[in-house]
């Protein structure tokens, strides 16, 4: 008799419309679970009166979305190499000032964690935040910019750009520049950093450096001979990667 009744007590429930608690006597919703859920069978989201709702497809993660009218099921794919670690995050950002130099600098090797300082001049609109929530990652930074040289003929032009993460040197590339005057190259840095520690807003800087310039000028991410190049020619692009586990 008890099972009967509360068959019947359901039905009239729902026939009034009335919020049912299970281990609640306050409902906020039409079916409000105080505890655990054993689901047997599938979960179904999106059905009607006359149609069954979608159980999604093997692999799929289920999604949750108060600004959608029915949650829904996403299709979660792992890039390829990347073992069970999948994108956590992504940003680019641009800088279109840069930086010119026309004085040597020293042409002396760089160390990891070496301090913000001296002579590297941030570009400014080349700095992004990033977090870490897993200690298995991997973060990738791709920077990309143009060198171009002026003055003084054919003579070489050198300098370097590196990566900072909180003030530190985590990557660094060095490059040379020859040609006539005007003459400019693409420089490209990449850089994969593993198992940093989870930390909310890393800050990462992209800085560059003279260093022997042969009596030139030079402009990285800057156009210092406009009849070569041009200030949207010339800009700067980082992009920050997170990976994490799946």
């Amino acid at each position: 008799m008890k099972e009967i009744f509360f068959v019947v007590s359901l039905f009239v429930a729902g026939c009034i419309d009335a919020q049912v608690g299970i281990k609640t006597t306050t409902p906020v919703n039409m079916l409000d679970v105080n505890g655990d859920i054993n689901i047997r069978k599938e979960l179904r989201t999106g059905g009607t009166n006359l149609l069954k709702g979608s159980a999604g497809n093997a692999g799929d993660i289920f999604h949750n979305n108060s600004a959608m009218a029915a949650n829904d099921w996403k299709n979660i794919k792992i890039a390829d190499g990347q073992g069970s670690m999948s994108l956590f995050s992504i940003n680019t950002v641009a800088d279109q000032t840069g930086v010119s130099f026309n004085t040597s600098g020293s042409a002396v090797p760089y160390n990891e964690d070496d301090a913000l300082a001296g002579n590297w001049t941030v570009l400014p609109g080349a700095t992004d935040t990033f977090s870490v929530t897993n200690a298995t990652n991997k973060v990738t930074f791709s920077f990309q910019t143009t060198a171009q040289k002026t003055n003084n003929g054919s003579a070489s032009a050198s300098f370097a750009c590196g990566v900072f993460v909180d003030d530190k040197l985590k990557a660094v590339r060095t490059d040379v520049l020859l040609g006539e005057s005007g003459a400019y190259k693409i420089f490209n840095l990449n850089a994969t950093l593993a198992n940093l520690v989870p930390k909310n807003k890393y800050v990462v800087k992209v800085a560059c450096i003279n260093r022997t310039l042969n009596n030139t000028t030079l402009g990285i991410g800057r156009a210092v001979n406009t009849n070569f190049l041009s200030s949207d020619m010339s800009q700067s692009v980082l992009t920050v990667s997170v990976l994490q586990p799946y």
